[in-house]
């Protein structure tokens, strides 16, 4: 290679560089960071680290009374709400309502979208242990899904790094 066409190849790699951390980088760490933080739902945890039971496991009794469509005040077992996944609920929206957005300057926003389940705090008071209920009501426990930890930090580093050797080798 001649000296003229390595430095043409340097502004070609420079060009590439460029084009992947301003376009791609920002969509790949989106859809990496919501990938794991959804995953944080099915292994109940923040990467390994277990979240609190909740009582409606912890104590044993998995049941419910029936209101509507029995016999009022009928009680019977309810298996699926005692061995439900923590934070999932009834539907599992709040889990589903993880998503990102790229902003106009390269960074990436990770956010529960509140259109989903209707709640504005909802995801922010289960993810940081914040105060809940009306008047006095008590400080929920925290069940952290979102946020920085090095397993993410890592994932991340480890896209980028196989798409430089992939601009690199083109």
């Amino acid at each position: 290679m001649t000296p003229e066409e390595f430095q043409q190849h340097l502004k070609t790699l420079s060009v590439r560089f460029k084009d992947t951390f301003s376009r791609y980088a920002p969509t790949a760490i989106g859809k990496i960071a919501v990938s794991l933080f959804k995953q944080n739902f099915q292994t109940e945890g923040f990467f390994g680290e277990r979240w609190k039971e909740v009582k409606r496991r912890q104590d044993g009794k998995n049941f419910k009374t029936i209101t509507r469509g029995e016999r009022k005040g009928e009680t019977r077992a309810v298996n699926a709400w005692g061995r439900r996944k923590i934070l999932t609920g009834a539907t599992g929206d709040l889990g589903r309502s993880i998503e990102y957005k790229v902003e106009g300057n390269g960074t990436v926003m990770i956010f529960t979208n509140p259109s989903i389940f209707g709640k504005e705090p909802y995801a922010r008071v289960h993810n940081e242990g914040l105060h809940a209920g009306r008047g006095g009501g008590f400080t929920m426990t925290k069940r952290q899904f979102i946020g920085d930890h090095p397993a993410l930090r890592a994932e991340i580093i480890n896209e980028l790094n196989r798409k430089l050797i992939e601009i690199t080798n083109k």
